[in-house]
């Protein structure tokens, strides 16, 4: 963990599925700004039972870190499924946010649950598998379950729940990165997750589904220059 936003402005970095914070390591030691990333509920220091964390209960962990542990403004940086809790992160925050910044980030219109929209048809299907997953690893955190079904928990639990915009002005500036390997998104569902988090740039990264772990040189020069944007004149 490593943050000091005094001065300027701080990446807030949020790690998607089946990750922990420590998946930001190569990005943080790469960036010229400070930089916080997260662990969620359900690893690291915050035990929980990975199968049934809530949306607000993830934000929750965002802003506590933040509060704890960052002076100044915030960009909130969210990877694949972590992008569902940054409006309520962001909410919280208030003021101190300056940019979203959605990495293959998933997203729904307000009140519409993102799996919708990647998965759109399939609601019983995803809602018996995560029934069959919570039987099974209910209680448990990602370090007992494995990043592998930590990985399917993650995705279907967190991306079951309706986003929630309230809160998040429309004039904050947003980015979506699209990762151009990306095998998990196809262009036209970035597209529709670009459209729903309401990104108004769009950068491209010659990246698998994780920057972070495939090209955290190229993510972390992304970031700075989003970063550099966003201190207050």
């Amino acid at each position: 963990m490593s943050a000091n936003g005094a001065n300027g402005v701080t990446a807030v970095l949020v790690h998607g599925a089946g990750h922990t914070a420590a998946v930001w390591r190569e990005t943080q030691a790469a960036l010229r700004h400070p930089s916080l990333a997260v662990d969620l509920p359900g690893r690291g220091d915050r035990p929980a039972d990975i199968t049934t964390v809530t949306v607000t209960e993830a934000a929750d962990a965002v802003v506590a870190d933040v509060e704890a542990h960052v002076e100044g403004d915030v960009v909130l940086v969210g990877h694949s499924v972590a992008a569902t809790l940054l409006p309520a992160a962001a909410a919280r925050l208030g003021a101190r946010v300056r940019h979203l910044v959605f990495v293959a980030g998933i997203a729904a219109p307000d009140g519409e649950p993102p799996v919708d929209v990647f998965l759109p048809g399939r609601r019983e299907q995803v809602d018996a598998r995560l029934a069959e997953l919570r039987a099974e690893h209910g209680g448990q955190t990602l370090e007992a379950v494995g990043a592998k079904v930590g990985l399917a928990i993650d995705s279907l639990n967190l991306a079951s729940q309706p986003m929630a915009w309230a809160g998040v002005p429309p004039a904050l500036p947003r980015t979506f990165v699209r990762c151009l390997q990306d095998p998990i998104q196809p262009r036209e569902l970035q597209d529709a997750f670009i459209a729903h988090c309401g990104a108004g740039t769009v950068v491209e990264i010659d990246s698998g589904h994780t920057p972070a772990l495939d090209a955290p040189t190229e993510l972390a020069a992304l970031l700075d220059d989003i970063l550099a944007a966003s201190g207050r004149p």
